[in-house]
C-alpha cells in the first residue's frame, strides 16, 4: 500500500477503513503463511461485495499463491484450476457476484451432456491468471538472468531513461516461457540476453491495445490496458529526490473487453 498515490493516478482510490485493514492484515498474512513477500495484486468488483486479491511469494517469482478477502481482514487461499476450466472461465461474462460460493453454469458443446458449474473462487483464479498473462508488465532492466537461465530482481535497477518511457518496446510481458529468437545481425545487436528476457508490449495486437501518459509533470509514466480494462502500471525513475519505482495493480470488474477489435 506504499504506492497508493501512484496508484490512484489509475482511479484506484480506497476508504481509510479499508486501507487500514489491509496494511494490518496483509502484514498478518506473511507472517501467517511464512512468505517472504506480500503484496495487493488488485480488487475485483462485485456487485454484492468485491474481492481483494493478495499476491504472496519467494524466491519464485512466477510461483505465486493468491489470497482473497471480502471484508480486508480475512484471506482465504484461492484454489488451483484445469485448463479445461480455464478455457471455461474464460467464456464467462457476466459480472461478479461477491459471492465465492456462487455457481455459474457451463454450456456443453456435446449434446445432451452436462458440464460441471465453476464457482466463483476458481472463476477469481482463471480471471487472474488470465490477466497476469495478457497484460501484467514490468520495464526493460528491472529482471536479469543468470547463466543458469534463473530470473532475478534487479536491485541495481534506476529507471528507464526520458527516451525509453515514452516507448513501448520498454515495457515487457511479465510471464515465463519467453524464448530470444535472433533471426538477424540487427537482432543480435540490439539485444542484451542478461535482460531482454521478456516479449515487449510494443508487439501486442491490435495497434492501440495500450495507453500511454506522462503523468506529474514529466517524471511519472502511466499505461492503462484496454483488453482488460482496470489494469494499472506506472514508473518514475530514480532521481536525486525520489527513488525508482514502478507497480501495477488490477481494479476493475474481471472482465475481458470483447468489444476491442470495434474500439480501435
Amino acid at each position: 500500500m506504499d504506492d497508493i498515490d501512484y496508484l490512484s493516478l489509475g482511479g484506484f482510490t480506497i476508504n481509510y477503513e479499508d486501507r487500514a485493514g489491509l496494511n494490518s492484515s496483509l502484514r498478518i498474512l506473511k507472517d501467517a503463511e511464512k512468505y517472504e513477500n506480500v503484496s495487493l495484486w488488485g480488487r475485483i468488483l462485485g456487485v454484492q461485495k468485491d474481492y481483494f486479491i493478495a499476491q504472496c511469494w519467494n524466491d519464485d517469482i512466477f510461483g505465486k499463491k493468491y489470497f482473497y478477502s471480502t471484508d480486508t481482514i480475512a484471506w482465504l487461499q484461492l484454489p488451483e484450476i484445469t485448463d479445461d476450466e480455464l478455457k471455461d472461465i474464460s467464456d464467462i461474462y457476466s459480472r461478479f457476484i461477491g459471492d465465492p460460493s456462487y455457481e455459474y453454469q457451463i454450456q456443453n458443446p456435446v449434446p445432451n451432456t452436462e458440464k460441471e458449474p465453476i464457482n466463483e473462487e476458481k472463476r477469481l483464479s482463471g480471471v487472474i491468471k488470465m490477466i497476469n498473462n495478457d497484460v501484467e508488465i514490468v520495464p526493460r532492466g528491472a529482471y536479469y538472468q543468470d547463466r543458469l537461465k534463473k530470473i532475478h530482481f534487479n536491485y541495481k535497477f534506476k529507471g528507464l531513461s526520458e527516451k525509453e518511457m515514452i516507448d513501448l518496446a520498454s515495457y515487457f510481458h511479465f510471464r515465463s516461457g519467453f524464448k530470444l529468437c535472433l533471426d538477424t545481425i540487427e537482432d543480435r545487436i540490439d539485444i542484451d540476453q542478461s535482460i531482454d528476457i521478456f516479449d515487449n508490449i510494443e508487439k501486442d495486437k491490435p495497434d492501440g491495445i495500450w495507453s500511454l501518459q506522462i503523468e506529474n509533470g514529466g517524471s511519472t509514466v502511466t499505461l492503462r490496458s484496454l483488453l482488460w480494462p482496470g489494469y494499472f502500471f506506472f514508473h518514475t525513475p530514480r532521481s536525486e529526490m525520489r527513488q525508482c519505482k514502478f507497480g501495477s495493480m488490477y481494479n476493475g470488474y474481471g472482465i475481458r473487453n470483447v468489444n476491442l477489435g470495434i474500439m480501435l
